[in-house]
């Protein structure tokens, strides 16, 4: 760092030092009647003597050398200054990436720098956002070995206890193995979702793209969140509107929108209502599912399509339904937003909203 200062300053000080010898050579003292004394005239008054004038010494503040000492001074000086000014925020960023290096992801660049209004502090304010990303992509991934690693654990402590049970008891050999498939079950389709996930997140899986009555769609999946509802004291309320098909992918479709749903049912508290609405509006389709629920805090809203992130640790899950659903929706062309039903300056439960443009004026 030291050589690209100096470097900077030997630079700045020789052009300066080459724009003083110019200005120098180019505006050179020459003798005039302000060297002179007064009444001082050109033709001496013994010409015959031919004697030259005599020249008259110039005062102080006038003298050369003092002229290019104080150049040469202020040169010097500019030069320090202006390659501290370039120099410094490049050592500063490359400390920064030195302590990323080192696996310090929670490295940031002060308002020194960020608040300058020139390239370095583009840079810096840059530098604070890969940072941030990068911190939270290597937390997302730390909670997903430890989620993963706890929702595979649970099936098969309890897979390996019924295996123990059923040769224990060969007269509840069956049951035993009924469970047993069950929990086989989970395991495949939580290795499912997270394989699902890793082929959208990194473009391998290819949506297809055909016509979809996603009224015929939201209502299966209701039928079946519906009887997940009434055995919680919950209930579960469809209103579908005649709409136009999409373009989209059937089967992605109805394991994205069948989450939103799930979502909806298991957060809404007992004896509440979840209410799901299909219309058209347009060109636009717009299926909402709102549900009387705690919500979510304001400050979690924007990380609730991270990827395995989950602003309710108490519950269940590894935090990929939603990223899933976000992906899949926009494969699809749609978009997806979240937001708070807020009733009297509180919280009165949580609402999903996904858009469609319509494929055809078709109606369904």
């Amino acid at each position: 760092m030291q050589r690209l200062f100096w470097r900077f300053f030997l630079v700045f000080w020789a052009t300066l030092l080459m724009a003083i010898m110019l200005v120098r050579l180019t505006f050179v003292w020459q003798d005039d009647v302000h060297m002179r004394p007064p009444g001082f005239t050109m033709q001496p008054p013994h010409a015959e003597l031919n004697m030259p004038p005599e020249r008259m010494p110039p005062p102080f503040w006038r003298r050369p050398w003092l002229h290019l000492l104080l150049l040469l001074s202020a040169s010097i000086v500019f030069s320090w200054l202006l390659a501290r000014y370039i120099a410094r925020p490049v050592q500063q960023l490359k400390q920064a990436l030195a302590g990323l290096a080192s696996n310090k992801w929670q490295t940031q660049l002060g308002p020194e720098l960020t608040a300058r209004r020139d390239e370095f502090g583009s840079l810096s304010t840059n530098f604070n956002k890969m940072a941030t990303q990068a911190a939270e992509a290597i937390a997302s991934q730390r909670r997903l070995l430890h989620d993963v690693s706890h929702e595979l654990r649970s099936p098969l402590a309890r897979i390996q206890i019924l295996s123990g049970l059923a040769g224990q008891s060969p007269a509840d050999a069956e049951l035993m193995i009924t469970k047993i498939e069950q929990e086989v079950t989970k395991l495949d389709l939580l290795v499912a979702k997270i394989l699902t996930f890793s082929k959208l997140e990194d473009g391998t899986a290819e949506p297809e793209h055909i016509n979809v009555d996603l009224a015929d769609l939201v209502e299966s999946i209701c039928e079946d969140a519906r009887l997940e509802a009434s055995a919680s004291q919950k209930s579960l309320w469809l209103q579908l509107s005649p709409v136009a098909s999409i373009k989209g992918d059937p089967s992605l479709l109805y394991s994205a929108i069948e989450n939103v749903i799930r979502n909806a049912v298991k957060y809404t508290p007992a004896y509440s209502e979840v209410s799901v609405n299909l219309q058209q509006h347009g060109q636009q389709l717009s299926l909402q599912v709102c549900d009387q629920g705690p919500g979510v805090p304001e400050q979690h809203l924007d990380r609730l399509f991270t990827p395995f992130f989950r602003a309710h640790s108490s519950h269940n899950g590894i935090g990929l339904g939603l990223s899933i659903a976000k992906r899949v929706i926009e494969a699809c062309g749609g978009s997806i937003t979240v937001n708070n039903i807020v009733h009297n300056s509180a919280i009165a439960g949580f609402k999903v909203v996904i858009t469609f443009s319509v494929s055809s004026w078709s109606v369904q």
